[in-house]
C-alpha cells in the first residue's frame, strides 16, 4: 500500500515522504495513529504543494528530538526493585517501568522507543532511546534494592 507520511516514523521515513508499506502495517498502525494517509493522485498533488511545510515540521521534530536527547542524557533514573543476596532481581525491570518512571519525572517517552533487554541485576545500566531518525539518547538507569 502506498502511503504519505504525515510525521517522522523511525525506520520508515520523514514527514512528506511517499512510501510503499505492507497493508497490515498501514491499516493497523500508521493510519489509526495518524502517522500517514493513503496516497492517491489527489493527495499526492496536495502533499507536493505542502512538502515545504512538512519539511519544516520534520526539521522541527528533529531539533526537538536533539534537545530531548541532551536533557535525557543528563539525568540518572533510579528504580527500586526487590532483589536477592547475589544482587539478582526477583523479576526484571522492563521498558514499561522505565517509561512510567520517566513520565513521573516529566519526560514523555513511549516504551516502544526504548531499545533494551530486561534488566535482571542491581546497579547502573545504559538504555538506548530512539527519539527520531538518527537521534539516539543513552539513559542511565540505576536499579537499587527495595
Amino acid at each position: 500500500m502506498k502511503v504519505i507520511l504525515l510525521e517522522n516514523v523511525v525506520g520508515l521515513g520523514r514527514a512528506g515522504d511517499i512510501k510503499n508499506v505492507r497493508d497490515g502495517y498501514a491499516r493497523n498502525y500508521l493510519l489509526p495513529v495518524r502517522l500517514a494517509e493513503i496516497a492517491t493522485r489527489k493527495t499526492e498533488e496536495v502533499i507536493l504543494k505542502m512538502r515545504e511545510k512538512l519539511a519544516k515540521k520534520a526539521a522541527a521534530m528533529f531539533e526537538s528530538a536533539k534537545q530531548q536527547k541532551e536533557t535525557l542524557e543528563t539525568i540518572t533514573l533510579e528504580i527500586k526493585a526487590k532483589a536477592g543476596e547475589e544482587e539478582k532481581l526477583f523479576g526484571s525491570v522492563t521498558s514499561s517501568q522505565i517509561a512510567d518512571a520517566l513520565k513521573e519525572q516529566g519526560y514523555d517517552v513511549d516504551k516502544k522507543k526504548l531499545v533494551m533487554d530486561h534488566i535482571k541485576t542491581l546497579g547502573e545500566h545504559a538504555i538506548k532511546i530512539k527519539l527520531d531518525e538518527g537521534v539516539t539518547a543513552v539513559l542511565k538507569v540505576n536499579v537499587v534494592k527495595e
